[in-house]
C-alpha cells in the first residue's frame, strides 16, 4: 500500500517540477501609466514610500569620501533631454558619457552626450555633444570644435574602443537617428567614418568586444524600440490636456545587432550568423566579459520590461542563449523587470563576475551572484543590494573600490521620469539621491550621506555615472551626466592617506588578442586583505564608457605586488615586482613561453 501511494506522489512531484521549470512566464507589468486616458497620474507599480532627501548630519572626523569639483573644473555642459508637453518617449531615458584618453597623455578626457527637442534634425539641432580635454589638476578645456566631436542630433549611448588597432581610442554614438562611428586621427581630432554601422533604427547603447577571437573589436548595439513623434500615443489626463510618459509597453521592441569588424574600416551585420537573432527587446544596458568558466567572452543585456539576456560565447564566434537556464532573465519569482543599467564585478574574490542590474521604483535592484558554470542566483535581498533601492528609480551603475579596501563597492544614480510628478510629490518629485553601497565582504550596506560628502545630500535626475581616475592618484573619481542638469565631477578622497593601502593602476594591451584586451583579467593576491580580481570589461554602466585601466589596492606593508593575468581566450602570464603607488602598462607576449612586456609609466600623484 505504501509503495502504491509513493509512486503516484513521486510522479506528481516530477510533473510539478516540470511545470515550475517550463511554466509560462507572467506577463510584464507596465511601470507607469497605461496607454489609455487616465483622470489622474497613475500610482507607482508597488506601494513604496517616496525617497527622503538625505540629511547631511555631522560630517565624519576624517575627510568625506567625495568632494564636488564641478564649479571650477571648466566643464560647463548641461544635458538637454528634449522633453516637452508632448512627452516624447526617448527623452525619458537620458544620455551617457565617456571617459577616454583620446590623446594618450594618461589623463582621461570626457565626452558628454545630449539629446535635442523633437523632431530631431541634426542640421538645425541646437544642442551638441561636448568634449573636454583633461589638463590635470581638475581643469578641463572644451575641445568640442577642434576635436570634431560636436555631433548634433540625439545621442543616447557612447562606446569606446580601438577599432583599427592603432593605439588610439575610437568612438561610437548610439542615437535616435543614424548611429555614428568616429575614427581617432591620433592628433587630437576625430573624423566621422562611413563603416556600415550607420543604422537609422533607435539605438540606446553599444559595446566593443572581440566576438570571434580574430583580434579586432566588433560592435554590439542595443536598440530600444520603434517610436516616432508622429506615432506618439496620448497617455495621461485628456480632459486637462495633460500628458505623461507612456509605459514602455506601448513601444514595440526592436532587435539588437552585432557588427563584425572586417579590418578594412568597414563592419557587416553578423547578428544571425552569431546566434544573436533572438526576440526583439528594449535594450538599455550591456556588458561584455567572461561570465562562465570557459575562455570565451560573453554578453549580458539589460532590457526594459523584456527578459534580460545572457549570451555565452564560443570558439567559433557563435553565442548560446543561456538567458533562462542561467537564472538571469528574471528575478527569483520569475518576473520581468524594468532593467536599465548593468555592471559586472567579482565582489567576493572568487574569480567569477557577479551582475548588478538597476530597476524601477518598487523593484529591487537585481544582484545575480555567480554560481559557476554559467549559472547565477538572485541574491538581491541577501546581498543587501536590493532593499535600499526599492523607493528609487535606478539608472547608472558602477562597481569600483571607492574606499581602497580591496573590495568593489557600488554606486547607483537614481531619478524619476516625467515632470508631472511635481504635481504629486512637489518640486523634488523627479530628483532622487545617489546611492553608494559599501562592500563589507559578505554583504553590501548603504554608506551614510554624511560620510560621502555634501554632493550626496542633494537630489538629481540621475542617469549616467562613470567611475574613473580623473586626477592620476589611483582611486575612482566620478563623472555624472544628469538628465536636464549640469554635469558633475566628484573627487575621491576616501582612501586613508597615512596608514592605508597604496594604489596600483594597470593597463593591459593585447597583441595576439584585441589590443584593448577586453575579456582579459588580472588578479592580485596580497598576503593581507582580500583577493582582488579585476576584469577588462566592454561596456557596463548605463549608456556610457568607462576607464579601461584596472585599479588595485596594495597593503602598505607590501612594497611590491604580483599579478596573475589571464589574457583573452585563455593564455596566462605572471608579473612580479610591481611597485605600489605607480601605473604600468602590461603587454601580452607574442609567444606562449615568453614573458609580458612591462612599462613603468611613473608614480601616481
Amino acid at each position: 500500500m505504501r509503495r502504491a501511494i509513493v509512486i503516484p506522489l513521486l510522479a506528481g512531484a516530477v510533473l510539478f517540477g516540470a511545470w515550475l521549470l517550463f511554466r509560462p512566464r507572467p506577463a510584464a507589468v507596465a511601470p507607469e501609466s497605461p496607454a489609455v486616458v487616465a483622470p489622474v497620474v497613475p500610482a507607482p507599480r508597488a506601494p513604496v514610500s517616496p525617497p527622503e532627501r538625505p540629511t547631511p548630519g555631522p560630517l565624519p572626523s576624517g575627510p568625506a569620501w567625495f568632494t564636488d569639483m564641478s564649479a571650477d573644473s571648466g566643464v560647463d555642459f548641461v544635458h538637454q533631454s528634449g522633453d516637452s508637453s508632448e512627452k516624447p518617449f526617448p527623452s525619458a531615458n537620458g544620455s551617457g558619457l565617456a571617459t577616454f584618453d583620446f590623446d594618450l597623455d594618461r589623463r582621461p578626457d570626457l565626452l558628454f552626450a545630449t539629446g535635442n527637442p523633437f523632431p530631431v534634425d541634426p542640421a538645425t539641432a541646437r544642442q551638441a555633444n561636448r568634449c573636454y580635454r583633461n589638463r590635470g589638476g581638475w581643469r578641463f578645456d572644451d575641445v568640442t570644435a577642434p576635436s570634431g566631436l560636436g555631433h548634433r542630433g540625439y545621442t543616447h549611448g557612447v562606446a569606446v574602443g580601438d577599432v583599427d588597432a592603432d593605439g588610439f581610442p575610437d568612438l561610437f554614438l548610439a542615437c535616435y537617428g543614424a548611429d555614428v562611428l568616429y575614427r581617432n586621427n591620433g592628433d587630437g581630432t576625430f573624423a566621422v567614418v562611413t563603416s556600415g554601422v550607420e543604422d537609422p533604427r533607435w539605438s540606446s547603447t553599444g559595446v566593443f568586444f572581440d566576438a570571434d577571437a580574430d583580434g579586432l573589436l566588433d560592435l554590439f548595439v542595443c536598440r530600444y524600440g520603434k517610436w516616432t513623434p508622429e506615432d506618439n500615443p496620448f497617455c495621461g489626463d485628456r480632459a486637462r490636456g495633460r500628458r505623461v510618459f507612456c509605459s514602455p509597453m506601448t513601444v514595440e521592441p526592436e532587435a539588437d545587432s552585432l557588427w563584425h569588424n572586417d579590418g578594412d574600416g568597414s563592419f557587416r551585420d553578423v547578428t544571425a550568423d552569431a546566434g544573436l537573432d533572438g526576440r526583439p527587446v528594449r535594450g538599455l544596458g550591456v556588458v561584455a566579459t567572461r561570465l562562465d568558466d570557459d575562455e570565451w567572452i560573453d554578453l549580458y543585456v539589460a532590457n526594459d520590461l523584456n527578459p534580460n539576456q545572457l549570451f555565452l560565447g564560443g570558439p567559433d564566434g557563435r553565442f548560446r542563449d543561456a538567458s533562462d537556464l542561467s537564472g538571469t532573465a528574471f528575478d527569483s519569482l520569475g518576473r520581468v523587470k524594468s532593467s536599465m543599467g548593468v555592471d559586472a564585478a567579482d565582489t567576493t574574490g572568487s574569480g567569477r563576475c557577479d551582475l548588478i542590474v538597476t530597476d524601477f521604483e518598487g523593484e529591487y535592484d537585481l544582484f545575480f551572484a555567480n554560481a559557476g558554470g554559467g549559472t547565477f542566483h538572485d541574491a538581491s535581498e541577501r546581498s543587501g543590494i536590493g532593499p535600499p533601492g526599492l523607493p528609487l528609480v535606478g539608472w547608472g551603475v558602477q562597481f569600483a573600490d571607492f574606499d581602497a579596501d580591496g573590495r568593489e563597492d557600488l554606486i547607483i544614480a537614481n531619478g524619476h521620469v516625467g515632470d508631472e510628478r511635481r504635481e504629486v510629490r512637489g518640486a523634488d518629485g523627479l530628483r532622487q539621491p545617489l546611492l553608494v553601497l559599501g562592500n563589507r565582504g559578505t554583504r553590501f550596506a548603504p554608506v551614510p550621506a554624511a560620510s560621502l560628502g555634501t554632493a550626496f545630500t542633494e537630489l538629481h535626475q540621475g542617469r549616467a555615472v562613470v567611475a574613473a581616475d580623473l586626477d592620476g592618484d589611483g582611486d575612482a573619481d566620478l563623472a555624472f551626466n544628469h538628465r536636464d542638469e549640469p554635469a558633475a565631477l566628484l573627487r575621491n578622497d576616501a582612501a586613508p592617506a597615512a596608514a592605508g593601502p597604496l594604489p596600483l593602476l594597470i593597463r593591459l594591451v593585447g597583441t595576439r588578442g584585441n589590443r584593448d584586451a577586453v575579456g582579459a583579467s588580472a588578479t592580485l593576491r596580497a598576503a593581507s586583505g582580500p583577493t582582488q580580481h579585476r576584469p577588462v570589461k566592454g561596456g557596463g554602466g548605463y549608456l556610457s564608457a568607462r576607464d579601461p585601466r584596472l585599479a588595485f589596492s596594495v597593503p602598505r606593508d607590501e612594497p611590491t605586488a604580483g599579478l596573475e593575468i589571464r589574457w583573452p581566450h585563455g593564455r596566462r602570464s605572471t608579473v612580479a615586482g610591481l611597485a605600489a603607488g605607480r601605473e604600468y602598462v602590461v603587454v601580452e607576449p607574442a609567444a606562449d613561453d615568453a614573458a609580458p612586456t612591462v612599462v613603468d609609466l611613473g608614480g601616481l600623484r
